[in-house]
């Protein structure tokens, strides 16, 4: 008996990690986002079916690039955990994962939200998903930003599950492409070595760096960081200055947001290394996420925003307790 919950509990970890699940919390993160900027009120019950949503379309994404990029992780020592690489899943059988969580993914849409334009919006950004895990990923400039763009269709179909698109929804869509465009380039630079021997063309990898290289304000990595917390800055400032929405938000931003900024551009000057590039982006990724939810702070009010980033937060945290995550490199 005990051998046989082992085997189960084994088993579900592995699809966990098949769907590279731990990461699924930024999915629900951009929907519900979206969400909360829209016309309606999101409520509870609201937030339990974006994340079932959430759940299925980021591990069909998450389990087809893992099925694609199988060969390639055979030949890593690195990735000698994942499922598919051990032997423990077979291809067949991750095959049909990805199936089903896309026709769950697309069934729970059409029965929990069943509009025209929140439908064309989450199909639209499994199809950009498809495209990077299968050829993206290897084209010059997609792989920075058409992760970027599912974000940007992500926060359009949280807004249209219920209501309608607003100013803020567009503000809240271009703060999170900036940020997946951050995510991206901060994985190509702490994967560069892995990325140029297999020809994956990050920004890292065509502007030469490397993990022995200074980085200061005559690298173009260095610069490319500082132009992307500029373009968040100015997007996020823009509902202050049109008088958008209430002050509130923006003045939280100053004592928060800039200096810990200010901060990561001083921590990434110099040279770097892997770990480093670990360490960057828990910093930022969590305070832009933070910063991204004070943006409806007038409807969500605080309370709502620190449960929901503790939400995200302990999501992770509780992947990694059970050692659920899809990356050890």
């Amino acid at each position: 008996m005990n051998s046989n919950k082992e085997n189960l509990a084994k088993l579900i970890k592995d699809y966990l990690k098949l769907g590279r699940l731990f990461g699924a919390s930024t999915t629900f993160a951009c929907i519900l986002l979206g969400a909360f900027t829209s016309t309606a009120n999101a409520t509870i019950l609201d937030s339990g079916k974006l994340l079932l949503i959430a759940i299925f379309a980021h591990a069909c994404m998450g389990a087809m690039n893992e099925y694609r990029n199988i060969d390639e992780d055979k030949n890593n020592p690195q990735y000698n955990y994942k499922p598919l690489v051990k032997g423990d899943i077979s291809p067949r059988n991750a095959l049909i994962f990805i199936l089903f969580c896309l026709i769950m993914m697309i069934l729970l849409s059409i029965i929990f939200y069943p509009t025209v334009l929140s439908f064309i919006s989450i199909i639209l950004a499994t199809i950009i998903g498809t495209f990077y895990n299968f050829k993206g990923k290897y084209v010059t400039w997609f792989y920075d930003f058409s992760l970027s763009i599912g974000a940007v269709l992500l926060v359009i179909y949280g807004a249209t599950t219920r209501g309608e698109i607003t100013s803020i929804t567009i503000v809240a869509a271009i703060c999170a492409f900036f940020i997946l465009v951050y995510s991206e380039w901060i994985n190509g630079m702490k994967d560069v070595d892995i990325d140029r021997k297999f020809n994956v063309p990050t920004t890292a990898v065509r502007w030469g760096y490397s993990h022995d290289k200074y980085l200061s304000f005559k690298d173009p990595n260095f610069i490319y960081f500082i132009w992307i917390v500029i373009s968040i800055d100015i997007v996020y400032s823009m509902p202050f200055f049109l008088q958008l929405i209430s002050p509130t938000y923006f003045y939280i931003f100053l004592v928060i947001g800039i200096p810990i900024q200010c901060y990561l551009i001083y921590k990434l000057y110099g040279k770097q290394n892997k770990e480093s590039f670990r360490l960057h982006p828990l910093l930022f990724l969590g305070s832009m996420n933070f910063l991204a939810f004070v943006l409806v702070i007038d409807k969500i009010m605080i309370w709502g925003v620190l449960i929901t980033l503790a939400f995200i937060i302990g999501w992770v945290y509780i992947f990694s307790l059970f050692r659920i995550s899809f990356s050890k490199d």
